[in-house]
């Protein structure tokens, strides 16, 4: 194909802009399928982990894990991923918002805390392993979407550009999720005391000032979690479109 300018008359560097353009479409084309299979994979690894665990745990006692409340944050976040990116490649249109991304910023925090804790119980120091290799829905929820999610989110999201400091607190939605969804087990006895999975959130039973110190340490990892992760997620999104010019 020529290349023309604005105005008309034939130069390489049009024909070059020309190139850069069909290849940086193709790129984005690439991208957005990648999206949609690894957030469809996460999905069916989500529900089939958790269909798992239901079976063995059918009760709302199963929503006291960390792990458990992550693995169907994080398979609501990339379902509403899917979602997003499909109506972008039929409707060739941009309708991924600020809230779409800090859903999925929060899920792999998330995720990210979830492998550095499955990570750190592995260490000689502790006499008993967190068991991951023992059941199905333990290895997909400790392993294998940690690792899915937080790299999906790194490489194939789009960024929205360097957060500010209140924007990097939406990195914690989880976390007020989580801890919701677990004092409100708590406050309503639907979790005996005995099934309470940290120590910590047994408010009857510690001091209000343990309580108080665990949630400022949890939401301060979750923020510099989540200021890091933004961070990396900026500056690896590009990789897709890495040579173009």
């Amino acid at each position: 194909m020529a290349g023309f300018n604005a105005k008309g008359v034939w130069s390489p560097a049009a024909e070059d802009c020309d190139e850069v353009w069909k290849t940086f479409e193709r790129r984005y084309l690439y991208k957005k399928i990648t999206n949609i299979c690894i957030s469809a994979l996460i999905v069916f690894l989500g529900v089939s982990s958790f269909l798992f665990g239901w079976q063995l745990e059918p009760s709302v006692t199963i929503f006291r894990y960390l792990t458990v409340d992550g693995t169907v944050f994080t398979t609501i976040g990339a379902a509403v991923f899917i979602v997003a990116n499909l109506i972008e490649l039929i409707f060739h249109t941009e309708v991924t918002r600020t809230s779409v991304y800090f859903i999925r910023l929060s899920a792999a925090v998330a995720e990210a805390v979830i492998f550095i804790v499955v990570l750190f119980s592995q260490l000689p120091i502790f006499s008993e392993h967190l068991p991951i290799n023992d059941r199905y829905d333990s290895f997909v929820m400790h392993v294998l979407i940690p690792v899915l999610g937080v790299a999906s989110f790194l490489i194939n999201d789009s960024p929205i550009g360097k957060l500010t400091r209140i924007q990097r607190w939406r990195g914690t939605w989880f976390v007020t999720f989580y801890a919701v969804n677990i004092l409100a087990l708590i406050a309503s006895e639907r979790l005996p005391a005995e099934l309470i999975p940290y120590f910590f959130l047994d408010y009857r039973n510690v001091h209000w000032s343990i309580v108080a110190f665990a949630a400022v340490f949890v939401y301060t990892v979750g923020y510099l979690m989540s200021w890091r992760i933004s961070e990396w997620n900026r500056r690896l999104s590009w990789l897709w479109f890495k040579n173009i010019v």
